[in-house]
């Protein structure tokens, strides 16, 4: 952006210091042309700049969500990375997405230490493995295509992820229901 700025401003001090040697050799009616001239050399400056700026502006907006904004189908889902690189899906955009029947309260109980108040404002989250390992267990095909969405965009990148720092990767817990 600073090149687009040093173009612009090089362009018009020259077009400027042409417009005072024509008006002052030759006077002001004949000055009057080159006036074109400044729209003419600075078109494509102005439009870079305004490029720039832009983009700029885009960065600055998505800058606090870079690299964690997921969508499934055009909804938001808020994910969230602990420090062990576990990603963690909030319980209300999956219930939107999804509407399983399942409570805070029997996923808790389902998979012990897979469900958590994270966040700020703190929200229900749950762990993306334990989240794939409920939804294997749903039948719509709404669930499917969610889970066949949280395996390829959230839980494989952070499984690879533990892999390369060498953590260990282990299952959800799952309490025995019998």
């Amino acid at each position: 952006m600073i090149a687009v700025l040093a173009r612009i401003l090089l362009r018009g001090g020259s077009c400027a210091l042409l417009f005072w040697w024509i008006w002052r050799t030759l006077g002001l009616a004949t000055a009057m042309p080159v006036v074109a001239l400044f729209g003419i050399v600075l078109a494509r400056p102005l439009i870079d700049l305004a490029e720039a700026l832009g983009w700029q502006m885009r960065r600055a907006h998505w800058r606090d969500v870079a690299g964690r904004h997921y969508t499934h189908r055009g909804r938001a889902v808020a994910v969230l990375e602990d420090g062990e690189h576990r990603r963690w899906l909030r319980l209300a955009d999956v219930r939107a997405l999804v509407g399983f029947t399942a409570s805070d309260g029997a996923l808790a109980i389902s998979y012990p230490g897979c469900v958590r108040e994270l966040g700020r404002p703190p929200a229900q989250y749950v762990r993306a493995d334990a989240l794939l390992a409920h939804l294997g267990k749903e039948r719509s095909p709404e669930a499917a295509r969610l889970r066949g969405w949280v395996e390829r965009e959230i839980a494989f990148p952070a499984r690879r992820e533990r892999e390369l720092r060498g953590l260990a990767t282990e299952p959800p817990d799952v309490a025995d229901s019998g």
